[in-house]
Formats: structure tokens, C-alpha cells, sequence
């Protein structure tokens, strides 16, 4: 009887002790996942609110650039009133003083939340672009408001703007996509090697090292007289739509892979002039 009763007390002890840890066992794991779905929520939540603070940003200095290209377009016969172009031009740097105090911020919150690779869609392309079309609207904006009593040629601005909002659009649907798959912090995508480009996109407002060798080439091409400086602004501008004129391309005054293709052709064919640059 009385081995029966300490069988019972140790099955007993052991029955509440696996009980008990099964029992823990099952409510750590419940507590576990709950965990995890509250950080997949908040991530969630977090990243929704940087998508809709970039995508503003974006949305907003894209559309002040087209009011002052558009106040611009209508100031350059000559004459014309400028009220409405310095209004615009108000609005535009209030905007893009707002946007550099951000700028850092933006892309830590993106590459935080979305990954390197939309990151580097913000940094290398929009960005770029943006600063790019920046500059040439400057000098528009500069050329109409010096004008005086001539008449100022329109630069292919508004069609860069329209390209421009495709671009935005394109990168709000990235994000919007990471969002719904609930890839984002560290399972967002990484970004992709840099590939090297040999034929770089230039046009009016671009500026760097590409715009120093296409300088180069056009000076020795005979077409280019000014100082080499990197930046793409009016002289560069009349220099390559010259030289595309006299290679028979399309007079657009845009640096692709074709003029490129011909300013090394002419350079092949004149090695003295090159040897000389």
C-alpha cells in the first residue's frame, strides 16, 4: 500500500513538473510569436510612414519645378511680366530648402526600411536627375530674366519634368510593393553592383567628371571653345547640338550613346588632334 501511494506522489510530482513545462514551453512560444507579429506591425507601420514622407518630398519639388518652368515658358517673349516667375521661384526655394535639410535623413530612412536597393534608386537616379534638371532650370530661369527685349529659346525641360514623374512613379510602386510583401528592414533587397556606363546620359544641367571628357572630345572636334569646367550649361549645350548637326544626328542637344559613338569615330580618325588635346 504504502509503495502504491509513493508511486502515486512521484507520478503525481512528475505529471505537474512536465505539465508545468510543457505548459511554459507553449506560452513562450505564444508569447515569441506574438512578439514577432508586433514588430512585423510596427515595421510595417514605420516604413508606410517613410514611404509617404519621401514620396511627398518627391511629389512636391516635382510639381514646384513644373509651375516654374511653366511661369518661365511664358516669360521668355520678350517683355513679358515677371511676377508670376518670382512667385513661382519663392515657392520653389522654400521647397528645396525643406528638401536639403532632409536629405541625409531620407536616405537612411530609406535604406532602414527598404533596403540598399531603394536606396540607390533615390540616391544614384532621382536624386541625380533632380539636381540635374535643377541646373538647367537656373539657367533658364537666368537666361528669361536677363533677356530683356529678346526672345529666349525654351530648353526641353518640361519633357525631362514628364520622364522625371515616371520615374518617381516607378520607385513609389517599388516601395509600395516591399510594403505589401513585407519585404522590408533586413529582408529588403540589397542594392545591386555599380556597373560601370561608358556612354553616359548627358544634357543641359549635368555636371561632373563625364561632362569634363565630353568637353574634351567636342574641343577636339573644333566645336567647343570654352573653358573646360564640368558643367553642361548654354556653351556645352550649342557645342553638341553644332557637332550633331555636322555628324548627321538628331539635333536634341542629349548625350547618348550615339554622340558618343561619333565623338570617338572623329577622334579615331584625327589622332594628331588627339595626340594635341
Amino acid at each position: 500500500m504504502g509503495d502504491q501511494v509513493l508511486l502515486l506522489l512521484i507520478g503525481f510530482g512528475l505529471t505537474s513538473v512536465l505539465g508545468g513545462a510543457l505548459g511554459f514551453f507553449f506560452q513562450s512560444r505564444s508569447w515569441s510569436h506574438q512578439h514577432r507579429v508586433q514588430q512585423r506591425d510596427q515595421m510595417h507601420e514605420q516604413a508606410l510612414k517613410v514611404f509617404e514622407e519621401v514620396s511627398s518630398a518627391l511629389d512636391k519639388r516635382l510639381y514646384r519645378m513644373r509651375l516654374v518652368f511653366w511661369a518661365a515658358k511664358r516669360c521668355a517673349r520678350a517683355g513679358a511680366d515677371l511676377s508670376a516667375l518670382r512667385d513661382a521661384l519663392d515657392d520653389y526655394r522654400k521647397t528645396v530648402a525643406e528638401w536639403n535639410d532632409n536629405l541625409n535623413r531620407s536616405l537612411a530612412l530609406v535604406q532602414t526600411f527598404f533596403g540598399g536597393g531603394a536606396r540607390q534608386q533615390l540616391e544614384d537616379h532621382l536624386y541625380e536627375e533632380y539636381s540635374a534638371i535643377g541646373r538647367a532650370l537656373d539657367e533658364f530661369v537666368r537666361e528669361v530674366s536677363r533677356s530683356g527685349h529678346a526672345d529666349v529659346p525654351v530648353p526641353t525641360i518640361g519633357r525631362r519634368l514628364t520622364w522625371l514623374g515616371h520615374e518617381v512613379y516607378a520607385l513609389n510602386l517599388q516601395m509600395l510593393e516591399l510594403l505589401q510583401q513585407d519585404k522590408l528592414g533586413p529582408d529588403a533587397p540589397a542594392a545591386a553592383p555599380a556597373q560601370p556606363n561608358a556612354t553616359p546620359l548627358l544634357q543641359f544641367g549635368s555636371q561632373g567628371d563625364a561632362v569634363v571628357a565630353l568637353q574634351t572630345a567636342l574641343a577636339r572636334a573644333g566645336e567647343f571653345r570654352a573653358p573646360v569646367d564640368g558643367g553642361f550649361g548654354r556653351q556645352t549645350d550649342e557645342a553638341v547640338r553644332a557637332f550633331q548637326r555636322s555628324a548627321g544626328l538628331v539635333e536634341d542637344g542629349v548625350v547618348g550613346a550615339a554622340t558618343w559613338n561619333a565623338l570617338s569615330a572623329g577622334a579615331a580618325r584625327h589622332p594628331l588632334a588627339r595626340a594635341a588635346g
